[in-house]
C-alpha cells in the first residue's frame, strides 16, 4: 500500500521556517520592529504601522499572526525596497518567541505589558516577564528599547537593555507621557502626549483609558525612527479600533455594543470595569463569556467577578459553561441584575427582554471559547452560527458561516443525552397536572429515560427517588414530560419528580413544571451522580454552582438561581473512560453495582429524613399558568 504523502500545509510548516531565514539574509536594509506583552500587542503594531507610515514604506504582520508560523509567514513576505516590518511576537507556547527572535533580529523591541496570561504555562508571572524580557535583550547595540514605564516588570527590563531605552507611560518618570487623559464614553480616548520640550494632542478613536500603552508604544516607536510626535500623534487618530478589542458596533433602537471578546484572562477585566465606571449612557450592561488565566477555584473567581461587575453596571450577565457560577453572588438586593445562560443562543434569545434603548452593552469574552460578538452582529441582523466549539482565531465578523444558510436537519443524539425531537413535540403539548397546593417539597430525581439506561451513573438519582417512592407508597403517573408521584407529609406536599427528557434537558422540564404547578427553586431537593466524588460517596449542598454537571447547569441558568439544595451521589470511575460521555450511560460493572446499590439505598434514606423535618420560610410560588377549569397545566 503505498503511503500517504503529507498534506501542503504539513510541508509548509516545514519549509517555511527556512525560506523565512533564507529571506531575512537579504533584508539588511529592513529595520525590523518586534512587539511582544501580555495585552495591547496586535493594536500597538497596527498603529506603529501608521506612525512609521507617514514617512517610510512598512510591511506589518497581518490579524493577529504572532504564533512562530505567523511570524515566519511576515518575515518571507517582506521585500528588500520595504523599510520597516513591525512584527507581533507571541510568548506561548514556551520556545516561541525565541525560535521568532533568532529569525526576525528585530533592530527595536517594544513590551506593552505582563499579565497573567499563559500563567499555567509559565507558573508564575516573573517567569512570564523573563520570557518577554528576551525581546529586549536581543536588540543590538545600536538599536531601541521602546518599555511601558508603568508596569514595574516590563520597565525592570530597562537594566537588561544592551542599546537605547525609551520608556513611555502616565508617570512622570516616563519620558513620553499622557497628561489629562480623556476617555468617558461616548468620547473616544483622547489626552496631551509629552516628549522632551514637545507637547501634543492626541484624539484616537480607541475607547477606554486601557489603550494608552499601545497608542504611547507607538509614539515611543515613532521617536525611535525619527518621526516628528506631531506627525506621529496625527497617524494615530486615523487607526481605528481593531475587531474584537473594544469595538464599537451601533445597534437598532439606539444601542451600542462594545465588543472585547479576543481575550478575557482575569487580570484584563478590571480596565472593563473602569470603562463602564466611567462611561456615559442610558443604562450600563455588562456580558461576560469565559474567563482565563486565574489561580484558585473556578466558583470563587466567577463571583468575585460578578460581584466586581454589579458594581460597575446596571445589568451582568455571564454566558458559557462556568456561567453558573455567578449565580452564587446573587441575593435578594441585586436579584434582576445579574443573570446566567450555559449558551450564546439562550443569551442572544433573552436579550430582547432586557436591553432598552441607550444601553451601552459591553461583551467581554475569549475567542476560543465564546466569540462573544455574535451577541451584537445578531442583534443587528439575525445570524445563523450558535456554535459553542468554536476555535477559530478570527473575528466573527470576518467569518463566512457567522450567516451562512444553514438547512435545518436533525440534531445527531450525543450518546443519548439531548432529548428526541418526538419528546421534544410531547413535552410541548398541554397536559393536565395533579391540583396540588403549597407549600411543597419537590424531590427530583435526576437520569435518562428508558430501560437501556437503567444501573448506570447518570441514572443514580432515578434509582433513589425510586426507592424513595416505594418507601413512602407514592406510585408514578406519567404527564407528558415528567413521571410525577405525589402525597403529604407533616403538613407538606411531597411532590416527586422523574424528567421524561434527557438528562441536558432538564431545566427547561423543571421550569415549566413548576411554573405549572407553583413550586420554586427553594422547594426542590436534587438528586444527582456526581463524576468528581468518589464511587459510593455522598454529598449534601446548601445551594451552589453546577459543579460540570450539564442537567444542573440547565437547572441553574433556567431559574437563574443557585438556591437548589442537592444531595450527590459519587459516580467517580476507577479509571478513567476513553469517552466520558459514553461512560455516564453504560451500565456498572459488577464490582461498581456492589458498591453503588447500597449508597442509593441511603441515599433514599437521607432524603426521607430530609422531609421529615419541619421546613419553614420557605414561601410557595404563585401559579403562573392554571387552565379554563383552574388546574394546572404544564407545556
Amino acid at each position: 500500500m503505498a503511503q500517504r504523502l503529507p498534506g501542503w500545509w504539513r510541508v509548509r510548516s516545514l519549509l517555511l521556517p527556512h525560506a523565512a531565514a533564507l529571506n531575512r539574509k537579504r533584508l539588511g536594509g529592513v529595520t525590523f520592529i518586534g512587539i511582544t506583552g501580555s495585552a495591547g500587542k496586535t493594536t500597538a503594531k497596527n498603529l506603529a504601522r501608521a506612525v512609521l507610515s507617514t514617512t517610510a514604506k512598512t510591511r506589518s504582520s497581518t490579524a493577529t499572526a504572532n504564533t512562530f508560523e505567523g511570524v515566519m509567514s511576515t518575515v518571507f513576505a517582506t521585500k528588500p525596497s520595504d523599510d520597516f516590518c513591525v512584527v507581533e511576537l507571541s510568548a506561548a507556547p514556551k520556545g516561541y518567541l525565541d525560535r521568532s527572535l533568532a529569525t526576525v533580529r528585530p533592530k527595536i523591541g517594544v513590551v506593552t505589558s505582563i499579565g497573567t496570561d499563559h500563567l499555567k504555562k509559565y507558573h508564575s508571572i516573573e517567569a512570564i516577564a523573563e520570557a518577554k524580557s528576551h525581546v529586549i535583550r536581543c536588540l543590538p547595540a545600536d538599536g531601541v528599547a521602546v518599555l511601558n514605564a508603568d508596569d514595574p516588570l516590563v520597565i525592570a527590563m530597562a537594566d537588561r537593555s544592551p542599546c537605547r531605552v525609551i520608556t513611555y507611560g502616565a508617570t512622570e518618570a516616563a519620558m513620553v507621557r499622557a497628561h489629562n487623559i480623556r476617555s468617558a464614553w461616548p468620547e473616544r480616548l483622547a489626552f496631551t502626549a509629552v516628549y522632551q520640550s514637545q507637547s501634543v494632542e492626541v484624539r484616537s478613536q480607541l475607547c477606554g483609558a486601557q489603550w494608552i500603552s499601545a497608542i504611547l508604544a507607538a509614539l515611543g516607536i515613532g521617536i525611535a525612527a525619527g518621526i516628528p510626535l506631531e506627525k506621529a500623534a496625527r497617524a494615530v487618530e486615523t487607526v481605528e479600533p481593531y475587531p474584537g478589542r473594544m469595538y464599537p458596533l451601533a445597534g437598532k433602537d439606539g444601542i451600542t455594543f462594545i465588543v472585547d471578546d479576543w481575550k478575557s484572562g482575569l487580570w484584563t477585566v478590571a480596565s472593563v470595569f473602569e470603562f463602564l465606571k466611567a462611561a456615559h449612557a442610558g443604562r450600563k450592561v455588562l456580558i461576560v463569556g469565559t474567563l482565563s488565566d486565574y489561580g484558585g477555584a473556578a466558583a470563587r473567581t466567577y463571583t468575585r467577578t460578578a460581584v466586581s461587575a454589579l458594581e460597575a453596571a446596571d445589568q451582568v450577565i455571564f454566558v458559557g459553561p462556568m456561567a453558573s457560577h455567578a449565580l452564587r453572588a446573587k441575593g435578594p438586593e441585586n436579584a434582576d441584575r445579574i443573570h446566567a445562560f450555559a449558551t450564546i443562543k439562550a443569551a442572544a434569545e433573552f436579550l430582547p427582554s432586557l436591553l432598552q434603548k441607550g444601553d451601552l452593552v459591553v461583551l467581554k469574552g475569549t475567542v476560543t471559547a465564546d466569540h462573544l460578538g455574535r451577541l451584537a452582529h445578531n442583534w443587528i441582523e439575525p445570524i445563523s452560527c450558535w456554535s459553542m466549539a468554536c476555535r477559530k482565531m478570527m473575528p466573527c465578523s470576518s467569518c463566512n458561516e457567522l450567516r451562512a444558510k444553514v438547512q435545518e436537519t436533525p440534531r445527531q443524539q450525543d450518546a443519548g443525552l439531548t432529548a428526541t425531537s418526538a419528546q421534544t413535540r410531547e413535552s410541548m403539548a398541554p397536559v393536565e397536572l395533579p391540583d396540588l397546593t403549597g407549600p411543597f417539597e419537590v424531590v427530583v430525581g435526576i437520569g435518562n429515560p428508558g430501560e437501556r439506561y437503567r444501573n448506570t451513573p447518570h441514572n443514580v438519582g432515578f434509582e433513589a427517588i425510586d426507592i424513595l417512592a416505594e418507601k413512602l407508597g407514592l406510585d408514578w403517573t406519567v404527564y407528558g414530560s415528567a413521571a410525577l408521584a405525589h402525597g403529604e407529609r407533616n403538613g407538606k406536599t411531597v411532590l416527586l419528580l422523574k424528567p421524561q427528557t434527557y438528562v441536558n434537558n432538564l431545566g427547561k422540564t423543571l421550569k415549566e413544571l413548576s411554573e405549572a404547578m407553583g413550586f420554586a427553586a427553594e422547594n426542590c431537593i436534587l438528586i444527582q451522580d456526581d463524576i468528581n466524588l468518589p464511587l459510593g460517596k455522598l454529598r449534601s449542598r446548601a445551594r451552589g454552582s453546577d459543579g460540570g454537571h450539564k442537567g444542573i447547569r440547565s437547572a441553574l441558568t433556567a431559574f437563574q438561581t443557585n438556591e437548589f439544595r442537592r444531595l450527590k451521589i459519587g459516580v467517580a470511575p476507577a479509571e478513567q473512560p476513553r469517552v466520558m460521555a459514553e461512560y455516564f450511560v453504560k451500565p456498572f460493572s459488577s464490582e461498581a453495582t456492589a458498591i453503588i446499590k447500597p449508597v442509593i439505598k441511603e441515599a433514599a434514606e437521607r432524603i426521607l429524613s430530609e422531609l421529615e423535618k419541619p421546613r419553614s420560610g420557605v414561601a410557595s410560588a404563585q401559579r403562573t399558568q392554571t387552565s379554563e377549569e383552574g388546574r394546572a397545566v404544564v407545556r
